[in-house]
């Protein structure tokens, strides 16, 4: 700052001479109107959280730091002078510690420990309480604009001490959580960027400043106005701040952030006004600039509402939908309840069917006539397949709920795949189709799972290559892989094949290939889905191929190599 003793300044802080700089309104107005206006726009769309308070006291505390030092500049009063330089030791220090505050409640996300609390205070302390005092300043050098005695100087190096305190405290902060943080997290940016904002205002401001009033304390310069320099900092710092509420939602201030950003922006081009000397070439640029600026800040805003607003929309039908998928989830869980339910209570009486047909069939109750035989015999068969139906019900109420049991042990897969095949060749032959069955193996073939439900998928596998075969032949293959230590059945037929679509659902809950009802109209499209979740449950799968319709099919069950 210059003071001429002689001189009095023609407004408060508003004066044209030739010995004030150049930067002097361009390094302070600018600085002052974004701070508060970012600081204000942040505390005023979100009061409550915790982050956007302490942005906006940063701001304040900038901003009245900015005003006095702007005072002091423009006066030439040494009371004025005493008063406002009396001032900047605690507001200098007050955001040395708000912006370690700040930066921690940024990276933990949560209000600093008491102690902490009562370490800042501590810190504070000695620049308010002897702020008023003549071991701050006991007078005003009017003609190098400096404070007397060297206590003075004592206290100037304390809080500015605190600033480096907080850049090196801050820069630990970040570069500690910066490498916490998995590289692919989008948090991981946030603190690129608010490291950027918050320690370059801290260096610029706290490095230059301290730097230009030694330099004039020890009369190496005529007056501080490198000083003036430091205040950009200000203006990096609250550029970043926008980049995060835009581009990160950082401050949760809703959907105004990009009206902020523009009006910034057109802040900053209206700041070139205090610069431009009255040259009328820069203020003709400089005022079509800004006119072009807020042109395009008007269209921007307008596209941004109209996408928040449809973001809006989509974000209630997210939540509309996510409502209606648990209600299906909950529709779901009784419908399965009550299949089981169904399952069960059907299960008695079919079994009592099955037995008084079986009985009916055997003669047990007398020889019952040609029709009467036929009739059981049907009776008998739809009652089977009824039972099969019943069953599949109950296994996918156990599969979704949970509460499928294996019991595994060791057994030879070959063998057990072998005695199905021969159980099922006479249902073939009665359709006129030709099964073989041979093995492939390297290996033993013995494997570690539950006997009963590979006998259920096999038996699954082979049935439906009988009952969507209508001629030719149906080849039953297991073989071995001792490397991968795995084992496969595959039930290989002539039958009607399916396409890439039918490929991709066929083991889906009530799926069915489309051509399947041309051959066998009585599916439910719950057979594949339970083999293959039984497969999966003993650490294999099943997977199913076919070139094409009309082209057979080939199923193939995979367990792992009990070795």
């Amino acid at each position: 700052m210059i003071c001429y003793g002689s001189e009095t300044p023609s407004f408060f802080f508003f004066i044209q001479a030739d010995w004030i700089p150049d930067l002097l309104y361009y390094a302070h107005l600018p600085a002052i109107a974004l701070s508060l206006l970012v600081g204000i726009f942040v505390f005023s769309n979100n009061p409550s959280n915790l982050l956007n308070r302490i942005l906006f006291f940063i701001a304040l505390s900038f901003s009245l730091i900015a005003v006095f030092n702007l005072i002091t500049w423009t006066n030439n009063r040494s009371d004025i002078m005493i008063f406002v330089w009396s001032l900047f030791g605690p507001l200098q220090a007050l955001v040395s510690i708000l912006c370690i505050y700040f930066i921690y409640v940024f990276i933990h996300k949560k209000d600093i420990p008491g102690r902490m609390k009562v370490i800042f205070t501590l810190l504070l302390l000695p620049t308010f309480l002897l702020a008023p005092t003549n071991l701050n300043l006991s007078g005003f050098d009017i003609d190098w604009c400096n404070a007397f005695d060297f206590e003075g100087a004592l206290y100037n190096a304390y809080y500015s001490l605190l600033g480096l305190v907080a850049i090196i405290w801050n820069t630990w902060m970040l570069l500690s959580k910066y490498y916490k943080t998995r590289a692919d997290s989008v948090f991981k940016k946030q603190i690129v960027y608010m490291g950027i904002g918050v320690q370059a205002f801290l260096v610029l401001f706290f490095t230059i400043f301290y730097l230009a009033d030694f330099l004039a304390t020890i009369h190496f310069v005529e007056d501080s106005r490198l000083e003036l320099y430091g205040f950009f900092g200000m203006t990096i710092f609250m550029v970043m701040m926008g980049v995060l509420i835009v581009r990160f939602k950082t401050f949760n201030v809703g959907a105004h952030a990009a009206e902020a950003l523009v009006l910034t922006l057109v802040l900053l081009i209206a700041a070139q006004f205090t610069y431009t000397n009255g040259e009328l070439t820069t203020l003709v640029l400089t005022s079509i600039t800004l006119v072009l600026t807020a042109l395009a800040g008007i269209f921007l805003i307008r596209s941004v509402r109209k996408e928040i607003e449809q973001r809006s929309e989509l974000e209630k039908l997210t939540a509309q939908l996510a409502n209606a998928n648990e209600r299906l989830k909950e529709l779901d869980k009784l419908k399965s309840e009550f299949v089981s339910i169904a399952s069960h209570q059907l299960r008695s009486p079919l079994t009592a069917i099955r037995g008084y047909a079986s009985l009916l069939a055997d003669g047990s109750y007398g020889k019952m006539p040609p029709k009467a035989e036929e009739a059981i015999e049907r009776i008998s068969e739809s009652s089977k397949n009824m039972a099969y139906s019943i069953e599949d019900y109950l296994n996918v109420s156990r599969i979704e709920s949970g509460n499928m049991k294996y019991n595994n042990a060791d057994f030879n897969l070959k063998d057990e795949a072998e005695k199905i095949s021969d159980d099922l060749r006479p249902q073939a032959l009665k359709k006129g189709l030709s099964m073989m069955f041979r093995s492939d193996l390297k290996s033993t073939g013995v494997v570690c799972a539950d006997i009963g439900k590979v006998i259920q998928i096999i038996q699954n596998l082979i049935n439906n290559s009988i009952k969507y075969t209508p001629t030719g032949s149906i080849k039953v293959l297991v073989r071995d892989d001792v490397v991968k230590k795995r084992i496969f059945v595959d039930i290989e037929d002539t039958g009607i094949g399916m396409n890439q679509q039918s490929l991709d659902t066929v083991f889906g809950k009530f799926e069915r290939a489309h051509n399947a009802n041309s051959v066998n109209i009585h599916g439910t499209g719950l057979g594949l889905f339970v083999a293959q979740k039984m497969a999966i449950g003993m650490g294999g799968e099943i997977t199913a191929h076919s070139e094409g319709e009309g082209k057979g099919s080939r199923f193939t069950l995979e367990l792992p190599l009990a070795m």
